[in-house]
């Protein structure tokens, strides 16, 4: 027919930044507890996620990863602070012995190899 055209199917939209966040927030929640790895792999999230929805490469991605990150991050200082409370109790002993059997009474998988 004339004046006719074809239709022409876009490219697919670019999302590497979006999935990438995602995938950071996912596993920023399930490493909170590893001595911080959580943490850092949720900002890094964070900041994918931020720069997804920024450039627009996977923007429903991005959002979803922004929300793990955030909830990575609120696990992860929460531990913080519970261990830290918990170590803190700790520090009245006076004597490293005493000092010692609190730290391996409150955190049994710390146990000294003497």
């Amino acid at each position: 027919m004339p004046g006719y055209r074809a239709r022409v199917d876009a490219p697919p939209e670019p999302r590497a930044l979006g999935v990438t966040a995602l995938a950071l927030g996912s596993l920023g929640i399930l490493t909170f507890w590893m001595c911080g790895l959580g943490m850092l792999l949720a900002l890094a999230g964070l900041c994918m996620g931020v720069s997804a929805v920024v450039r627009g490469e996977g923007r429903n991605f991005g959002y979803v990863g922004i929300a793990l990150s955030l909830i990575a991050l609120a696990l992860g200082t929460g531990a913080l602070v519970f261990f830290g409370k918990q170590a803190a109790d700790c520090e009245r002993y006076r004597s490293d012995l005493e000092r010692s059997h609190c730290m391996e009474a409150k955190f049994p998988l710390l146990k000294a190899h003497n």
